[in-house]
């Protein structure tokens, strides 16, 4: 891929990354196809650092009710067809349209449109097999196509924005108009794919492990376990990457500036050492485990953690609660993973079933595999 790519599952340098980033180890600022200085010290970094304190104030107070009565309302209208086709793409478009409200105000569909229509050029930019650098990628085809979405997205931000929204907030606080609309971008994508292959995920493993769904049905920790350990074996953002800004020796290893360092939590989620039989789906190992941040980090960790993170977990124990109210769910393992930006299952076939009409069986036990290969 590239020869300055450099894969870490080493626990003190994973730590040494969270903890000095924005200073020894830094990150684009958005999810942008051209490299942006991101020093601390820098304008540029500083703008981007604030959005994200005032954007996490607002999402640690935001409350949704529409957004529950949706899931509601989605979670209904699986269990009347017992067999819905495409949870991610559902749980996606709902996660994403009440992301829209939250960054614009608005859930307008041409925004929502807009959103999805990046995704895909902007998958291709990152999942490329090979790297070129500098100017030249931004010249490749798929760049000129991802900005010309990418483009037309911020225009559609800037059209549909309300002064009572995350935009306006950002607005207010001085953060320049430029640096509002890509931070407003990010949010849009994040708030779309990678929740909504959590939610699958989690769905998934209730249906695979029938035992836990009348624990979890009333139980608030036994729905924290439930999710905490489908995130560990199946993170969507399952790869986090960052750039070395100067040479030297960190946590023992001799590094050099611009080497990209790539970690993954799906790897280091399976560390034996912490995770005792770590190929195992066992809620219950959380009860007492507080795992580091180097051992455990679904959302990222340090100074560039998700800022979306708690809002998130509570989205996910909330689709637990709405799935189990309603009844319960069962089906197959999925066949598969994509490992493109996120780990999403493939032909994830689940059936939903009202609590009228009784219990699952114990169906098929979903033991999860080594997943995908990294090479």
């Amino acid at each position: 891929m590239a020869a300055n790519l450099v894969f870490v599952s080493d626990p003190d340098l994973i730590e040494t990354m969270f903890r000095r980033t924005n200073t020894d180890f830094q990150m684009t600022l958005n999810r942008r196809m051209e490299s942006e200085s991101a020093a601390r010290g820098e304008a540029a970094l500083d703008a981007w650092m604030l959005a994200r304190r005032r954007s996490s104030s607002v999402l640690h107070t935001a409350a949704n009710p529409t957004m529950d009565e949706e899931l509601t309302e989605h979670v209904r209208a699986w269990v009347r067809v017992g067999e819905p086709t495409d949870l991610v793409g559902d749980l996606s478009r709902l996660n994403l349209r009440s992301t829209a409200r939250l960054v614009t105000g608005t859930s307008d569909p041409a925004l929502e449109e807009a959103t999805l229509a990046l995704l895909s050029p902007l998958t291709e930019v990152v999942d490329q097999g090979t790297r070129l650098r500098g100017v030249l990628a931004l010249l490749t085809r798929r760049h000129r196509h991802a900005r010309s979405r990418d483009t037309l997205l911020q225009n559609q931000i800037q059209a549909v924005a309300h002064p009572d929204s995350l935009v306006g907030e950002l607005a207010r606080a001085g953060v320049e108009p430029q640096v509002v609309t890509n931070f407003a971008v990010a949010m849009l994508l994040a708030g779309s794919v990678v929740p909504g292959a959590a939610g699958a995920w989690v769905l998934a493993m209730l249906a695979a492990h029938p035992q836990w769904q009348e624990r979890a049905r009333t139980d608030e920790t036994a729905r924290t376990w439930l999710i905490n350990e489908t995130l560990r074996l199946y993170p969507p953002t399952w790869l986090i990457s960052r750039m070395v800004a100067q040479d030297g020796i960190y946590a023992g290893w001799r590094l050099r500036a611009g080497d990209e360092l790539v970690l993954s939590p799906y790897v280091s989620h399976r560390d034996a050492q912490v995770f005792p039989d770590p190929e195992e789906f066992r809620p219950e190992r959380w009860n007492g485990l507080h795992p580091r941040i180097n051992e455990y980090f679904p959302f990222g960790a340090g100074a560039r953690r998700c800022v979306g993170a708690e809002l998130s977990l509570a989205r996910l124990d909330h689709l637990v609660r709405e799935v189990l109210q309603a009844g319960t769910v069962e089906g197959p393992a999925p066949t598969g993973m994509s490992t493109t930006i996120t780990l999403v299952p493939q032909n994830l076939r689940l059936r939903f079933r009202s609590t009228k009409g009784g219990l699952p069986g114990q169906g098929d036990q979903f033991r999860p595999g080594p997943g995908p290969g990294l090479a």
